[in-house]
């Protein structure tokens, strides 16, 4: 009977140690990018969406003066609604710092945006410089939202 318990309670302690270890592996891999979430679920037709953008990255990441985020719909898989040309030089416009948060509202009024299922994409340039030529390094994505 003692065997038997100490086999249970050993049972136990490996299973709390494996859930543990998950739970921080899951909050470091939550480290290794950016958090992109809307402040709702649901908006309107003509309504600028706000996000907040968390940089969980050990370095800085900067987003792009022509084209700092695209809108995705979600129509059998995620296709982007298209911008015009920029005319301008594509440099790095905004920056954050590791571990800083920024909030954005997009300016949907140039697109024709439809309702239905989307999320936001955004290019980001990881360890650059204010000012300097922007280069897509990785794609940081939102929460998926309504627009009705």
């Amino acid at each position: 009977m003692k065997k038997s318990l100490i086999l249970i309670v050993l049972i136990v302690l490996l299973i709390i140690l494996v859930v543990g270890w998950l739970s921080w592996r899951g909050y470091q891999l939550k480290k290794e990018g950016a958090t992109i979430t809307t402040y709702k679920k649901e908006y309107s037709v003509g309504e600028n969406p706000k996000i907040k953008i968390e940089n969980n990255l050990p370095k800085n990441i900067c987003f792009s003066s022509c084209y700092p985020y695209y809108l995705e719909r979600n129509n059998g898989g995620y296709k982007s609604y298209r911008y015009g040309s920029c005319p301008e030089a594509d440099i790095t416009e905004v920056c954050i710092n590791p571990g800083k948060i920024k909030a954005f509202e997009l300016v949907l009024d140039k697109m024709r945006v439809e309702k239905g299922l989307h999320r936001i994409a955004i290019p980001a340039c990881v360890g650059c410089a204010f000012q300097e030529n922007f280069k897509k390094d990785k794609w940081f994505y939102s929460n998926e939202f309504i627009i009705k």
